[in-house]
């Protein structure tokens, strides 16, 4: 029974046992709501924590404290999340704390790809559907807040002439759009701003 596990996982705690057996979460049935139960135990009983207190305050050392490492092949992380990052332990515990919405998270990444708290974004992050409409936000943040251009039909004057499109992706940390998803800045612009495929507007540029 899945409520029997936080008696095995106290024993682990406490030294009594090293890890959980090989066949503990064999069961996919109850897989889900072992883990849950291990680290709502951890959470609540071990750190006192509330959930929410618990997303923002858990790292990588509680982790290893609290022999979360021995659970974690079984929560999948986030796209988005840093190998470092902890906090979807806490969100796979608890599923109804709130969640950012899908434009804050890719903001968020975009953010620290643009500062360089990461090097690069997510593997595949831009890849099928839901990538090609991350793609969009950060390009729509770009446009708007660091090129602050009044409005997109100001976009094929700048990305008309190829070499300073691919210098501006490149300075805003963007180019991976057309080495993965596109086949140029003006495939790129057209893709995603179907009103600016008037060739007439992009004559003059």
């Amino acid at each position: 029974m899945p409520s029997k596990i936080v008696e095995r996982y106290k024993r682990i705690l406490s030294g009594e046992q090293k890890r959980f057996s090989p066949y503990e979460f064999e069961d996919a049935q109850y897989r889900k709501q072992k883990v849950q139960l291990v680290v709502r135990y951890a959470i609540e009983h071990v750190k006192k924590w509330t959930p929410e207190q618990a997303r923002r305050e858990l790292s990588i050392q509680d982790i290893k404290q609290l022999k979360l490492h021995l659970v974690r092949e079984y929560i999948e992380p986030p796209i988005e999340a840093k190998s470092e990052d902890v906090y979807y332990f806490v969100e796979f515990a608890y599923p109804y704390l709130p969640r950012l919405p899908e434009e804050q998270r890719v903001l968020w990444v975009y953010q620290e790809v643009l500062t360089g708290i990461r090097r690069h974004f997510p593997p595949l992050y831009f890849q099928s559907i839901k990538g090609e409409e991350r793609a969009k936000i950060c390009v729509d943040y770009m446009c708007h807040h660091l090129l602050k251009l009044p409005d997109l039909y100001q976009l094929p004057k700048i990305f008309g002439k190829t070499e300073r499109a691919y210098s501006l992706l490149k300075k805003y940390r963007l180019k991976i759009l057309v080495d993965t998803l596109y086949f140029s800045p003006f495939d790129m612009v057209t893709e995603m701003y179907p009103e600016l495929s008037n060739p007439a507007f992009w004559e003059d540029s």
